[in-house]
């Protein structure tokens, strides 16, 4: 066992004799948790699915014998991106050094269980079960989500404030903030928010225009407020949805009006020189949520993209996709170190929700370039998992697991989070079945 492991293992063991809570520089010590690696947890989802062959694998057009191979996540990944036969734009990175230097690389996990669709993938990610055929996309999962175990075991329980579900899509994603399991619930969840669909399709419509405010923004606007007036005032007793407290709503509405109204500037994940006609979904929603760490410095937020769902048909888009989300991810993880309550005290975990096929489908992009699927079989099982946090508590540099001896699984993400925030020995037998990814911590 390694000093630091066994000088935290006797800490945590005395610790456990005592009554009252403690607060320390470098975690907590409460009533019902353990010791803390960190205070704020960010988990990134890759929706839409990424194939290891395109990030980790740095092989960019050679599995269709169409140019070179090279690194096209240069913010998260080391090694040169390619040189010719360019599908996209090379953007200047948003970090001084790749975040894969500030953490542990799991190259190759597995997504051992279940549909690689696209909700059974997140919801695995999630509540950290894997799912079946028979999921439905119309309530919420069965198992309990991160938000209502990290809100549920912590003492004492944490506001909803302090979680934050972000997700650039609506459709069956509303549902992952909470589940249906009776010892959770609605209760414990955390807070949902869909930047894309309140603020608009690229988040930047109604950030960009407000001093020539349209007739129909100004509904828009209305709206919204209808909306916020008509539902913070509900609890969980009389409708299906998470509770805060009428202080904590009353923040988060008057928080997305002011950024409606202009009031909060967004900064946009762009390099210098590049126009907001180049933002994205994905960017938007990392935008977004950008705004809502910055606010409230919530302790746990876990945030998607999906706009790399276009690699069903186009190939070249997708690439694209994946080099600007690259991007927004060092934007994001820059964005933390410079916020004195987030930096130097914040793991970021980012894994893909599933990988993509092995072997191309029949559909061509105006490059003449394939595009792929995701139908289970192995290589669509094969995704990495990226933990970056401080050189304190994450490992530096590590790389962990291969193509013939994967390490870690989707579902011990949470496990995990748990054990980053310090809960995870409260959590009942038989809820979690993954494991700690022991690897990536000091």
């Amino acid at each position: 066992m390694k000093r630091r492991k066994f000088i935290r293992n006797t800490f945590m063991a005395t610790a456990g004799m005592m009554t009252a809570p403690y607060i320390l520089p470098a975690g907590t010590i409460s009533r019902s948790s353990g010791f803390r690696l960190a205070n704020h947890v960010v988990l990134v989802v890759f929706g839409g699915g990424i194939r290891n062959q395109e990030s980790v694998g740095q092989q960019y057009l050679l599995n269709q014998a169409a140019g070179p191979g090279g690194n096209i996540m240069p913010n998260m990944l080391t090694g040169a991106q390619p040189t010719y036969n360019l599908l996209y734009t090379p953007w200047e990175t948003a970090v001084a050094s790749p975040l894969a230097t500030k953490g542990t690389l799991y190259k190759h996990m597995r997504y051992a269980g279940g549909p690689t669709g696209h909700f059974n993938g997140h919801t695995a990610v999630i509540t950290g079960n894997y799912t079946s055929d028979s999921l439905n996309l119309s309530a919420n999962p069965v198992m309990p989500t991160i938000f209502e175990y990290y809100r549920k075991h912590n003492d004492p329980v944490a506001s909803a404030l302090n979680a934050w579900w972000m997700s650039i899509d609506l459709g069956p994603y509303v549902y992952l903030n909470y589940s249906q399991d009776p010892v959770y619930g609605a209760k414990y969840g955390g807070n949902y928010m869909s930047p894309t669909t309140t603020f608009g399709s690229l988040g930047v419509d109604y950030f960009s225009t407000l001093n020539t405010m349209h007739p129909e923004e100004i509904t828009r606007m209305q709206t919204i407020k209808s909306f916020l007036d008509a539902n913070f005032d509900r609890s969980v007793t009389d409708i299906p949805g998470i509770l805060n407290s009428d202080e904590n709503r009353q923040l988060i509405q008057d928080f997305m009006l002011q950024l409606i109204q202009g009031d909060i500037p967004v900064e946009y994940p762009l390099p210098p020189g590049i126009g907001l006609d180049q933002m994205t979904g994905d960017l938007s929603n990392i935008a977004v949520s950008w705004k809502v760490l910055q606010q409230f410095h919530p302790e746990l937020m876990v945030i998607n993209t999906t706009n790399l769902d276009i690699c069903h048909t186009n190939f070249s888009e997708y690439v694209k996709y994946l080099h600007k989300a690259d991007f927004g991810v060092g934007w994001l993880w820059d964005k933390i170190q410079s916020d004195p309550v987030l930096a130097n005290d914040t793991i970021m975990i980012c894994i893909p929700e599933h990988g993509r096929n092995a072997v191309p489908n029949t559909i061509p992009d105006a490059n003449g370039l394939f595009a792929y699927d995701h139908t289970g079989d192995e290589n669509s099982r094969d995704v990495f998992c990226l933990v970056v946090g401080p050189p304190s508590v994450v490992n530096q540099g590590l790389v962990v697991g291969s193509e013939d001896a994967p390490e870690g699984e989707t579902i011990d993400v949470v496990p995990t989070i748990a054990h980053i925030l310090g809960f995870k020995d409260l959590i009942p037998p038989g809820y979690l079945p993954g494991s700690i990814l022991e690897a990536a911590f000091v």
